[in-house]
């Protein structure tokens, strides 16, 4: 077994995080399987894997070296096939990685298409609402709303999208809505809580276009704009989201928005990367595929409802 062969093998270890599992669909023996991690964790000098009785996880170095594997062998494979110019069709893994709810609804679609162009590729579709190190993960790409901070990323502008406030019709009832932003501080909100980070300050555009901020609060934060979302329609309080994420519920009455008279700072969606070298081939053609497929939905829900000859599910105030 060479040194790529065992990298091979490590990254079939770590995804399936099984021996036996590993030795099943490789259809070996598990002994050979667990000879040749130990035979590469005593090269390396390191153990990789953190072993109980019940399951196996990364050390830290292991997640390191995973990171590295996954570089070093695609490296390789898009070496090999640019060779002579002989391209060849795109193999191997991509790990992406998205919130939850733009996951689901917009990226898992995308991947099926995606997979019907290229068959020899894998995705792993990793969902998401805190925001990963790329690095140690081994994500070749995330789609991320809003400003990027790390440096040793590369952000690629996809589209911009609008955000709107809205909440069930059951909870306006007994809520007066808002009529300015302000008026907020007296509502039940319903906060997006990143480690460390809840997102507590709501922003507007004023009149002249600056933008301000309203200090938000409510009976409950989710880590999951998804739960976040079933919450508000429930009836339990009012939610700011993207209309990636709600247009639907808007359209159908499920959601009715609120401040709409008031704009929102759009909020951009990037496809971020590692900074330092170009893509390779199978990213290429993902962001490519992207920038071609991944759209704003068309009009505005309001638009949408008036062409349909439908009342708009808006509180304009």
């Amino acid at each position: 077994m060479d040194r790529f062969d065992e990298m091979e093998l490590f990254l079939d270890i770590a995804r399936r995080g099984s021996l036996s599992a590993v030795a099943r669909a490789r259809g070996v023996a598990p002994s050979t399987v667990t000879l040749g991690l130990q035979r590469m964790e005593a090269r390396l000098g390191v153990r990789l894997l953190a072993r109980s009785t019940r399951r196996l996880s990364l050390t830290p170095e292991g997640e390191g070296y995973r990171a590295d594997c996954q570089r070093i062998l695609t490296d390789l494979a898009e070496s090999e096939a640019g060779v002579g110019g002989r391209e060849g069709p795109l193999t191997g893994l991509l790990r992406v990685t998205a919130t939850n709810d733009f996951g689901r609804a917009r990226v898992a679609p995308l991947v099926d298409a995606f997979l019907q162009l290229h068959p020899g590729v894998r995705v792993e579709l990793v969902l998401s609402d805190g925001v990963l190190d790329l690095i140690e993960e081994g994500i070749d790409v995330a789609l991320r709303f809003g400003p990027l901070a790390d440096s040793r990323l590369t952000a690629r502008r996809i589209v911009s999208g609008r955000r709107v406030v809205c909440a069930a019709p059951a909870y306006w009832a007994r809520n007066p809505p808002p009529r300015k932003p302000a008026d907020l501080t007296r509502h039940n909100c319903l906060v997006l809580a990143r480690p460390g980070a809840p997102q507590t300050s709501w922003a507007f555009r004023d009149e002249d276009g600056r933008v301000f901020h309203v200090r938000v609060s409510g009976d409950r934060t989710a880590n999951d704009g998804g739960v976040l979302k079933d919450w508000a329609l429930a009836g339990a309080g009012v939610i700011l989201k993207s209309t990636w994420d709600v247009e639907a519920l808007l359209a159908s009455g499920h959601l009715v928005s609120a401040l709409d008279r008031f704009t929102l700072p759009d909020i951009d969606l990037h496809a971020v990367h590692t900074a330092g070298r170009e893509p390779g081939r199978r990213l290429a053609a993902f962001l490519a595929f992207l920038d071609e497929h991944l759209h704003l939905p068309p009009g505005s829900v309001g638009a949408r409802r008036r062409r349909a000859g439908r009342k708009s599910s808006s509180l304009g105030v």
